[in-house]
């Protein structure tokens, strides 16, 4: 369980990185985006890679800190990122600047588009099209669990409780793209609907809908879509 909430702010560490960080902590004790860091090795067998099929172009609806859109965007996807939050859109979008000037980096970040807006207005607004819509809705606590990792806790602090993650999943069905793709604990139900296919890794899982398979269909039905 995560605790109460705490209010957090963006600053730079000491490295001169934006961080996410406790108001009022020293700095240098928060979460940083830093993706010199981020292993690769055997990315394509990944069970998030592989969920999100073909590669093309990829809307990450809840970016966060962006580990899932720099591995998504190793991998060769298009990533466009949303995040809602401006503290967390601060840091990502410095992590993503300082990936784009350093040589080593610099390809995988230019296949990344950050935008800072509601992913909900974004899928409604129907302006784009993508092959991949991805959602990592926060997670439901799991009671007795362990205490999250930081970088998580910070983020869910500044987003704020997720509330509207059923609406996410509607208007990704809306949007009429080829899969959906939800990352989930496996102690929590399916977001709306029985996935057509499911990618399981260690903590967790990947539920795959594809836009012509029967359980997304019977949901379009069901919700007029």
């Amino acid at each position: 369980m995560s605790g109460s909430k705490q209010v957090v702010a963006a600053e730079f560490d000491p490295d001169g990185r934006m961080e996410l960080i406790v108001a009022g902590e020293q700095p240098g004790h928060g979460a940083a985006v830093d993706f010199r860091r981020v292993t690769l090795r055997g990315i394509s067998s990944q069970p998030l890679v592989r969920a999100c099929g073909e590669r093309g172009r990829l809307l990450d609806a809840t970016a966060g800190l962006g580990g899932d859109t720099w591995i998504l965007a190793a991998a060769g996807f298009s990533v466009t990122a949303i995040e809602r939050s401006s503290l967390v859109y601060q840091v990502l979008r410095d992590g993503v600047d300082r990936a784009k000037a350093d040589l080593r980096l610099a390809t995988i970040a230019s296949r990344i588009e950050l935008r800072r807006e509601n992913a909900v207005d974004v899928l409604q607004s129907n302006s784009d099209s993508w092959a991949t819509i991805y959602l990592d809705p926060m997670y439901p606590p799991k009671p007795g669990s362990a205490l999250a990792p930081k970088p998580i806790r910070l983020v869910r602090d500044a987003v704020g409780d997720d509330l509207d993650s059923s609406n996410l999943f509607l208007a990704a069905v809306a949007a009429k793209c080829a899969r959906i793709v939800v990352k989930r604990p496996h102690h929590a139900e399916p977001l709306c609907a029985n996935p057509d296919i499911v990618f399981n890794s260690k903590l967790v899982r990947y539920d795959v809908y594809v836009r012509e398979g029967s359980s997304l269909r019977a949901f379009r039905e069901r919700a007029n879509l």
